[in-house]
């Protein structure tokens, strides 16, 4: 096998496919796009039945708003704290769930995936009195 004027002998080719690998991750390409596709998967299993969890689609359920708007609405800390504690609600039949500090961000980053706004550059909620970081 040739590759730009280089041959390949027959244990070249997966080194070289573990370098291509490794470049993407270098670059965070690779990490960040495995990382909201976890987010997705993890809000489809958990809250897909009633919230909308697209960019533009409405949620399945009329009264449960889709999950870009939650995401837009509260500062990220609260969010952060939501998901890690479980997102309480007046309606009974919403599940509380506590996701884990990785499914927290893996969520959020998929959420600003769709929402074209990085969870790194959301405001955090101003607490009187509190001096911030």
């Amino acid at each position: 096998m040739r590759v730009e004027g280089a041959t390949m002998t027959p244990s070249r080719p997966a080194a070289f496919a573990w370098l291509v690998l490794a470049a993407f991750n270098a670059s965070g390409a690779w990490a960040a796009e495995s990382e909201t596709d976890e987010g997705r998967a993890i809000l489809q299993t958990n809250c897909g039945r009633c919230h909308g969890l697209e960019a533009t689609a409405a949620s399945p359920l009329p009264q449960a708003p889709p999950l870009r708007d939650v995401y837009l609405k509260y500062p990220i800390d609260q969010l952060e704290g939501g998901f890690a504690e479980g997102m309480g609600s007046r309606h009974r039949g919403m599940p509380q769930i506590q996701f884990s500090p990785e499914q927290v961000a893996a969520i959020l980053a998929y959420l600003g995936s769709i929402t074209g706004v990085d969870p790194a550059m959301r405001s955090r909620a101003v607490i009187p009195g509190e001096t911030p970081p």
